[in-house]
């Protein structure tokens, strides 16, 4: 399914993990956004907002006020419920952190989008793949990282990430 997702806003944690080149590698082959973005997971999905850049920017300082940085790790695959060419990377530590996140950031900022993120059973992971696999996709290394800002960006006309700024975990 292709989305028009130009000029939208997202919420994502970039990962950067020690080991991400076998990520990226997977990414290359089969996540048709592998060379537009670099591997994250996605707090909110994109919108649409009246909200400006900036005063999204002060909203989510002071959202976030109440959460510290976090350890996220990162292992195993999977496919989303149904017939899916979706693999992936689930995230086995402090997801609820996450989502906690996610749902302070939709009630709190966009409750106008509430719905829409509701309807897609927000689960955080990172996306392996999205097209047709040749293979089953094989990783069974651990992924770790300290979680300490959210990177906000608009999304260009050919899908590619601009990023508009990052906000810190305090």
């Amino acid at each position: 399914m292709k989305f028009d997702n130009t000029d939208k806003r997202d919420i994502l944690i970039m990962v950067t993990f020690s080991n991400i080149d076998k990520i990226k590698e997977i990414q290359k082959k089969y996540y048709d956004i592998a060379d537009k973005i670099e591997p994250h997971i996605a707090v909110a999905f994109p919108f649409d907002s009246e909200i400006s850049d900036e005063e999204l920017y002060d909203k989510l300082c002071e959202l976030l006020e109440k959460y510290k940085p976090f350890k996220i790790v990162c292992h195993g695959v999977s496919t989303p419920v149904g017939e899916s060419n979706y693999r992936f990377l689930n995230i086995v530590e402090n997801k609820d952190i996450i989502k906690n996140m996610s749902d302070d950031i939709y009630k709190n900022i966009i409750p106008e989008h509430l719905e829409y993120r509701n309807k897609y059973n927000y689960d955080p992971h990172i996306s392996l793949a999205n097209k047709p696999l040749d293979k089953e996709i094989e990783l069974d290394d651990t992924f770790e990282i300290i979680v300490d800002s959210l990177y906000v960006e608009r999304i260009g006309e050919n899908d590619e990430s601009i990023k508009l700024y990052d906000v810190k975990l305090k």
